[in-house]
């Protein structure tokens, strides 16, 4: 975090716990590292994204919930994810969500499902500059907005798929 914060970031993005998709490769947060990591950041002035990207199974909801409730009450500025159950807990507690790459966005339909629950989307990593371009066209064309009433961001990865693919995806 204060690596990023020196290099010049302007937001990071964190995990926490099992959560996330570099939970066995890295050195997770704890939930009880939210609070400080939103108070670095808001004293910093950079904008703190929180993932909850990996599969959510039944055991796993009670840890979510805890982590949401965190996250509203810092103020963390968005949640990142893909899974359903994140999504919905996002909207029931009226928590800024982006879609995550992991939902493997392609297409205009797909963006068209996500803008009634999200700003941001980050596109499948699969797809080309090309149809970056196309999708980003149809968006202002077609004026698809997310639940604050602007056109729908839309962000991709430069760097290559470094996360694991699951379940075909």
């Amino acid at each position: 975090l204060q690596a990023a914060i020196v290099a010049g970031a302007d937001s990071i993005y964190f995990g926490v716990e099992q959560l996330n998709m570099r939970a066995r490769s890295s050195g997770s947060f704890s939930v009880t590292d939210i609070k400080t990591i939103s108070n670095i950041c808001k004293t910093s002035g950079v904008k703190s994204y929180i993932t909850l990207n990996t599969v959510m199974y039944e055991h796993d909801m009670q840890l979510l919930k805890v982590i949401l409730r965190q996250v509203k009450k810092y103020g963390i500025n968005a949640v990142i994810a893909s899974d359903f159950s994140v999504i919905e807990y996002c909207k029931k507690l009226d928590i800024p969500l982006h879609i995550s790459t992991q939902a493997n966005v392609s297409n205009v339909k797909s963006v068209q499902f996500f803008s009634g629950f999200s700003d941001a989307i980050v596109m499948a990593r699969e797809l080309t500059l090309k149809q970056v371009k196309d999708i980003a066209r149809e968006i202002q064309r077609k004026k698809i907005v997310g639940p604050s009433g602007d056109l729908i961001r839309i962000e991709i990865f430069v760097h290559g798929a470094l996360c694991m693919a699951i379940s075909g995806k």
